[in-house]
């Protein structure tokens, strides 16, 4: 419950960590995909969408043993045909052979700030439960705007979960898409 008065609050704009989203759900069900759009939806409810973002990172084809950086950018041309911008940095390292990203929460942040202090929308949907976004989501309040945290449990902080004005848990949401056995057998719409 919050103490402010309830507005309508009409025009929303949607910032989604990619793969901090990716990673909470990526243990779920064999066939069942993230649908961004299904969720994007949800979360904006009747309100007016203005923007939504995707915000993911690449690795260099050079730094890549495999087929990801052409996955990846599969899938971003598939979810930018759906409307999503994406903003992806050819940051993704190597580290103890796992990809690590960078430069991403930073991206967010920043486009959300300036989106905020140009007044480009009343809420912001932050769909990431990163601790790293609360510096970015306590601003964007002081600028007088409304910040919603939405994320899976397994991927949440509770610093990021108190600073939100409204908090979702995408665990029990119909986000879940299914595929046909051919897409699990390599299209490269599903990224790995």
């Amino acid at each position: 419950m919050t103490l402010f008065a309830d507005h309508t609050y009409s025009r929303v704009m949607v910032f989604i960590d990619y793969r901090n989203v990716y990673e909470g759900v990526r243990f779920g069900l064999e066939g069942t995909e993230l649908d961004l759009s299904r969720l994007t939806r949800i979360l904006v409810g009747d309100r007016d969408l203005v923007g939504a973002y995707i915000f993911d990172g690449i690795p260099k084809q050079t730094d890549s043993d495999d087929h990801m950086p052409e996955k990846t950018r599969a899938y971003h041309n598939f979810v930018r045909e759906q409307g999503f911008r994406v903003i992806a940095r050819e940051s993704v390292v190597k580290q103890e052979g796992k990809f690590v990203q960078k430069e991403v929460d930073v991206s967010l942040a920043c486009e959300m700030l300036e989106h905020a202090l140009m007044n480009h929308f009343d809420v912001a949907i932050v769909v990431s439960g990163d601790r790293d976004f609360v510096p970015a989501i306590q601003k964007v309040q002081s600028a007088g705007k409304r910040v919603e945290v939405a994320s899976f449990s397994n991927e949440l902080n509770q610093e990021c979960k108190r600073a939100a004005d409204v908090y979702y848990t995408l665990d029990d949401l119909p986000i879940m898409a299914m595929r046909s056995p051919v897409d699990q057998g390599g299209d490269a719409r599903w990224p790995i």
